[in-house]
């Protein structure tokens, strides 16, 4: 029963306000026609049936299309039949025939566009005017008049007219949430990728970095390359546990892809964690923070991210540092997070290959809080990353 009543209230919303409108017009054709007799008011009673079909053609708009005009029709033999006196009540269309014809012309021509559309119209126009005419050439006027088939003509027309715009803007306005909806799937599609690449990459790559330093001295020193093993178990818990996190998330169909990017809620401890990961695969890492207080979430989380990538690509390209010196500072309201070693600045074949899209995504990171990024080599050797993000307005 509940499901009768819910699929009733949807079919029938959006029609209330339609049925108002011809219920007050027929209520003022009905206080004129009831003083005619019952011939008059018979023959106005087919026209409760075409106000009927225009307030359902919403929904059915084609169907609708073709019933009102089987109605007008109707309209039009009953009066023949009952004599011509009630005929000049109509002139030669009634008010709540015009208005229904109108609205069901204008509804097909903007919800059913294609041939049965047109036929349906076809069908609308041809028995509003055949109505004009045929209710025109009666005894009751001396003779044809074709202004009244010529209105009848211009007023269907003004309504195919209002049908087209009303099409043509509901075009443009699905044209403008289909470019929204895909600038928006874009976004998430670009924090996914940023997300994957930032953690899971950053701890695959210490998987690598570690498993080819314990085959590199597994021969020579078999106890050294046990130690490492802890290390890479540790490295591989952490990936997984990261995408464990992006699946839920993804899963999880009242949440959004952007939402993986959870704010840190620790910078301290979690960079710090970010450091002795990066020192257990052999990168000599140093890490000075000068902030007066905590940062917004949002810049922590960009910070830490920024961190993690800067120190993934040392362990890449530049494994051969001896010196990698984070630091991280705050004046005149932005945060300033340097990250250098002393690598080789030319660029060499990194650890495991690489996309490409770590310096992508550190910059579009950057640049999404209105900050600025710059990266390259300092020299002979060396790399730099240099990233500042204003926290001025956020939460301190």
């Amino acid at each position: 029963m509940d499901g009768l009543l819910t699929r009733t209230r949807t079919w029938t919303h959006g029609l209330w306000p339609a049925a108002g409108l011809f219920t007050v017009v027929l209520a003022f054709e009905l206080a004129l026609f009831r003083y005619q007799g019952y011939r008059a008011l018979t023959a106005w009673a087919p026209t409760v049936l075409t106000c009927l079909f225009a307030v359902l053609s919403v929904r059915k708009p084609v169907a609708a299309a073709c019933a009102a005009a089987a109605s007008v029709l109707l309209t039009t033999f009953w009066s023949g039949l009952l004599g011509a006196s009630t005929l000049a009540y109509f002139s030669p269309l009634s008010p709540a025939e015009t208005l229904a014809c109108m609205v069901i012309t204008a509804v097909v021509v903007r919800q059913s566009p294609g041939e049965q559309s047109a036929v349906a119209v076809a069908l609308m126009v041809a028995a509003a005017v055949h109505a004009s005419i045929a209710r025109d050439t009666t005894p009751t006027y001396d003779v044809f008049t074709p202004s009244d088939v010529f209105s009848t003509a211009m007023l269907l027309a003004l309504a195919i007219g209002a049908g087209l715009y009303f099409r043509a803007r509901d075009a443009d306005r699905e044209r403008s949430l289909h470019v929204a909806v895909s600038a928006a799937q874009q976004q998430e599609r670009i924090a996914l990728a940023r997300e994957l690449h930032d953690v899971v990459a950053h701890h695959v790559t210490g998987i690598v970095v570690q498993a080819q330093a314990a085959l590199t001295v597994a021969d020579a020193d078999p106890l050294a390359a046990h130690r490492l093993l802890p290390g890479i178990a540790r490295s591989g818990s952490d990936a997984l546990t990261a995408m464990r996190r992006l699946v839920g998330t993804l899963r999880d169909e009242g949440s959004r892809v952007g939402a993986a990017e959870v704010a840190t809620t620790d910078l301290d401890a979690d960079l710090r964690a970010a450091v002795a990961q990066a020192r257990d695969v052999g990168t000599p890492v140093e890490l000075r923070m000068d902030l007066p207080g905590p940062v917004p979430p949002e810049v922590a989380r960009s910070i830490l991210r920024l961190v993690q990538e800067s120190l993934t690509n040392v362990q890449k390209h530049a494994a051969s540092a001896t010196e990698v010196a984070v630091e991280l500072s705050e004046e005149d309201g932005r945060v300033r997070l340097l990250v250098r070693d002393d690598g080789p600045g030319a660029p060499v074949e990194p650890v495991g290959g690489s996309g490409g899209y770590g310096l992508i995504g550190m910059r579009e990171r950057v640049e999404m809080l209105g900050g600025a990024f710059s990266a390259g080599p300092t020299g002979v050797r060396g790399w730099r990353v240099l990233a500042e993000l204003p926290v001025e307005g956020g939460a301190r």
